[in-house]
């Protein structure tokens, strides 16, 4: 999933929380990931090395569980 199909990494993870007592709406959630599985079958990301511009990535990891220092949590 985080490889292979990182955009449905969030919901899956989520919906296995509830995987021991699932309930109708998480059911209808999963059929909903599955419907959308097959929608997007054809999609790929190909890097075929032709462009000059190299591979950029973005991230959202500003350590918010400390409003003042910006850092993660510190071991205890």
């Amino acid at each position: 999933m985080l490889g292979t199909r990182p955009d449905i990494a969030y919901a899956v993870t989520k919906l296995a929380q509830f995987a021991a007592n699932p309930s109708e709406e998480h059911l209808n959630r999963a059929l909903y990931i599955c419907c959308y599985l097959l929608g997007t079958a054809d999609y790929a990301l190909i890097y075929d090395g032709k462009s000059d511009g190299g591979l950029i990535a973005y991230a959202d990891s500003d350590w918010a569980s400390d409003p003042n220092t910006r850092s993660p949590p510190q071991a205890i």
